[in-house]
C-alpha cells in the first residue's frame, strides 16, 4: 500500500506543468510550515511556478473555499491538513482542479480518487498520502513524508535540515530513523535531536507563532532563504530569536505555575493558560515530558469559546480519538494523532466536555 501511495503522489508531482498555478494549503505549524517550504523548494528546483501559499489550522476556517477561490488554480495541495476530517470543503473543491493531501494525522476516510473518464462532467483527482493507511499506529511527520516523495524525484539533501526542523517540530522520531541517521551523519548533531540546533529552529517558530512577530508565510520565506549554518544571518531570522527569548521567559514563568495551580484528576491534569502570548501547544508539549502516561490537557477561555491543546507522550491514552469523541459530544470540534491533539469547545459546553473528558480516560 505503502508504495501505491508514494508512487500516485510522486506521479501528481511530476505530472504538475510549468504553467500550472499552484495553491498550497499548510498547517500552522512547525511542521505545516517546513513542509510547505520543502514543497516550494522542490518545485523551484524543477522550474514549476511559485505556489500562492494560505496557512491553516486544524481544523481549516471556513472561509478557506473563499480564499482558493480568489485564484484559479490548477493544483491544490493541502500539507499537514486531515483535509479527510472536512470532506464538504474538498467536495466544494472538486469541481475546480486535481488536488493531493500530504497528511500524517488518524485518517478518517481514504480520499484516493482517480479522475472518472466516464464522465462527461469535470471531476478532480485526488491523491491521498498518509503512512498511517498502511499502519494506524505510524509516526512519521508531514515534513519527512514531504522529503522522501520529493526525494524520489530530484535530489533535495541539500533541504534535508528543513525536513528535521519539521520532524522535531512534531516531537516524534521513532518511526523517522532512517533520516534521523543521516541528520546526525551530515550535520554532525547528538540525540536527542531536540537538544541541537534543529529543535532551537523549531523553537523560533513557535515563539514567532505565540508573539505574532511573523506571519506563517513569512516563516516559509525566511526558511526558503536561510541555510543551516547562517540560519541566524537570513533576512527576518533575528524577528524570530527575539520571539524565541521573550517567550523563553514567560514559558519559566508558566511552568511554574502549572506546579502551583493545575488540577490532578486521575489520568488528567488540566491547567487553565492566561497569557497574552498563544502558547497553549508549546506549553502542553513542555507539561507532558514531566506527565508522559498522563492526558495533559491546556485550556484557555477566548471570546465565548475555549481552546484546547492535549498531549500523551506515552501515547498510552488515544489524544486525538479522546478528544475528537469529547468534543463532538459537547458540541465542539477536536482531534489530532495519539500524542497530540485539540479542541475548540463553546464556552457554556466546556463543563459537559470536561466531564465527557474525565469518564472516558479515567474508566479504565
Amino acid at each position: 500500500m505503502k508504495m501505491v501511495q508514494m508512487k500516485k503522489a510522486v506521479n501528481f508531482l511530476e505530472n504538475i506543468k510549468k504553467t500550472d498555478e499552484i495553491v498550497v494549503v499548510f498547517n500552522n505549524d512547525g511542521d505545516g510550515i517546513s513542509s510547505c517550504v520543502l514543497l516550494n523548494k522542490f518545485l523551484a528546483k524543477t522550474g514549476r511556478k511559485k505556489p500562492y501559499i494560505i496557512n491553516q489550522p486544524m481544523p481549516m476556517d471556513k472561509n478557506i473555499i473563499q480564499r482558493i477561490q480568489t485564484t484559479v488554480p490548477h493544483k491544490i495541495i493541502f500539507l499537514d491538513i486531515a483535509a479527510d476530517q472536512q470532506q464538504n470543503v474538498l467536495k466544494k473543491l472538486g469541481g475546480i482542479c486535481d488536488m493531493m493531501i500530504v497528511d500524517h494525522h488518524q485518517v478518517f476516510k481514504n480520499m484516493n480518487q482517480p479522475k472518472d473518464a466516464s464522465s462527461m462532467r469535470r471531476t478532480s483527482v485526488v491523491v491521498h498520502y498518509n503512512p498511517r493507511m498502511e499502519r494506524h499506529d505510524v509516526y512519521q511527520s508531514t515534513s519527512y513524508c514531504v522529503y522522501k516523495i520529493c526525494s524520489k524525484i530530484i535530489d533535495m539533501s541539500e533541504d534535508l535540515w528543513i525536513a528535521g526542523v519539521g520532524m522535531v517540530s512534531d516531537y516524534n522520531l521513532n518511526d523517522s530513523k532512517d533520516l534521523v541517521k543521516i541528520l546526525k551523519e551530515k550535520y554532525g548533531l547528538s540525540e536527542p535531536l531536540y537538544g541541537t540546533k534543529l529543535g532551537r529552529i523549531a523553537d523560533m517558530i513557535s515563539a514567532t507563532r505565540a508573539v505574532n512577530a511573523l506571519s506563517c508565510e513569512q516563516m516559509v520565506e525566511v526558511l526558503e532563504k536561510a541555510n543551516f549554518e547562517g540560519f541566524e544571518e537570513a533576512k527576518n531570522a533575528d524577528k524570530m530569536i527575539e520571539a524565541r527569548d521573550a517567550i523563553e521567559k514567560e514559558m519559566a514563568s508558566l511552568l511554574q505555575d502549572v506546579e502551583e495551580h493545575s488540577e490532578k484528576i486521575g489520568k488528567i491534569l488540566f491547567y487553565n493558560i492566561k497569557s497574552k502570548f498563544n502558547l497553549g501547544s508549546s506549553l502542553s508539549t513542555k507539561v507532558s515530558e514531566n506527565f508522559q502516561k498522563d492526558l495533559v490537557i491546556i485550556y484557555e477561555r477566548s471570546g465565548n469559546r475555549v481552546k484546547v491543546s492535549a498531549r500523551n507522550q506515552a501515547k498510552n491514552i488515544n489524544a486525538g480519538l479522546v478528544l475528537q469523541r469529547a468534543a463532538s459530544s459537547a458540541g465542539g470540534s477536536g482531534g489530532g494523532h495519539e500524542a497530540a491533539a485539540g479542541a475548540t469547545i463553546s464556552a457554556e459546553n466546556w463543563e459537559k466536555f470536561r466531564e465527557i473528558l474525565i469518564k472516558s480516560v479515567n474508566k479504565s
